[in-house]
């Protein structure tokens, strides 16, 4: 149990690329909005130790890349299409797509913050306001988390935090516990953000929310005699021993990492292969998770969905009424790479 509540406990990051379509792109402010969009979105996951890292922004003004419609289906293909693309350029953890489209996607939501072939990312902006569009991408954001719409009687639960918590302690959530590439974040560097940048010793935030006893906030260096201010292998302003462990397995698929003696800073998250067998041979780690067919199927395309074949479709491509939909995809995204996918 120790170990599962201290994934909770270390600081987790979400590599964030904004997308504007078209319509979007005119807004001549959009720019500085994204900039405090990112600021409230820090804010909403600061109590889940989770950081979001602007790392991009992407504006379409001449046209947009994708076919962006009323068809949610068709423009969720598109983007993720899109997206798959530029990961290659720019690698991000999360991508939502900003259109003044009317969009709605109905259904269960798939926990798949690190994964590059589904999640649940775009919104139509019906806000005017920054904290508006930030608590929309945050609301989205925390779909792909694993987190479903709250219920009446959630509140005293604290039901966010379970989803979370029984997300990542099955394994999901991999890239969360590397750390953004500071090169790549929107806005330029900046002592006070609470990244160490080029230049830094330390950055422990803002002057008024530091409460590192090893950092200068003001000037982002370190106080006399410390050797570091931040991170899982730094304690009592002192870089840990080498071998000291400092991310324990979070699964059968999981690897441990531990402080290397020099860095302040986890290794980057580590786990087995995909495909690797797991479980005594009754199942295969796929992405960190230790996951059967039926329960890839599920990462994949949401609570209640169930293996089936592409021999079981009907003449129309439809799969037959007796096996359960738990989300509401487009069968085309279902099919483009199902041997791919699932298959081993």
């Amino acid at each position: 149990m120790q170990e599962k509540r201290e994934v909770m406990q270390n600081m987790k990051y979400v590599e964030l690329l904004l997308v504007a379509d078209r319509a979007e792109g005119h807004c001549f402010c959009l720019f500085s909005l994204v900039v405090h969009v990112s600021i409230y979105c820090q804010q909403y996951y600061k109590d889940l130790k989770i950081r979001v890292a602007l790392i991009g922004l992407e504006v379409w003004t001449d046209k947009d890349q994708i076919n962006v419609s009323n068809n949610p289906h068709s423009t969720l293909a598109g983007f993720l299409t899109w997206r798959r693309k530029m990961l290659k350029i720019l690698p991000n953890d999360n991508a939502q797509l900003v259109t003044s489209v009317s969009l709605l996607l109905k259904g269960s939501y798939i926990p798949s913050i690190c994964a590059s072939f589904v999640q649940n990312p775009f919104y139509s902006d019906h806000s005017p306001v920054s904290v508006g569009v930030a608590a929309t991408i945050a609301h989205e954001m925390g779909h792909n988390f694993g987190m479903n719409h709250d219920r009446e009687s959630c509140c005293k639960a604290k039901a966010e935090d379970e989803e979370l918590n029984s997300y990542l302690n099955s394994g999901g959530g991999k890239c969360l516990f590397n750390l953004p590439h500071v090169d790549s974040l929107y806005g330029g560097q900046r002592c006070g953000n609470g990244y160490l940048e080029k230049g830094e010793e330390c950055d422990c935030g803002e002057e008024k929310e530091c409460t590192s006893p090893c950092c200068n906030a003001n000037n982002c260096t370190l106080k006399a005699g410390a050797e570091c201010a931040h991170g899982v292998c730094c304690h009592n302003c002192k870089v840990s021993s080498p071998g000291e462990l400092c991310r324990a397995t979070s699964g059968l698929c999981d690897l441990p990492e531990f402080c290397d003696g020099k860095s302040e800073s986890c290794p980057a998250n580590f786990y087995l292969a995909d495909g690797t067998s797991c479980a005594h041979g009754r199942a295969y780690c796929y992405t960190g998770m230790c996951l059967t067919l039926e329960q890839q199927c599920q990462s994949l395309w949401g609570r209640g969905e169930h293996k089936w074949y592409p021999r079981s479709l009907g003449p129309s491509g439809q799969r037959p009424p007796k096996l359960k939909s738990g989300y509401s995809r487009s069968l085309e995204i279902h099919q483009t790479s199902w041997s791919r996918r699932v298959q081993f």
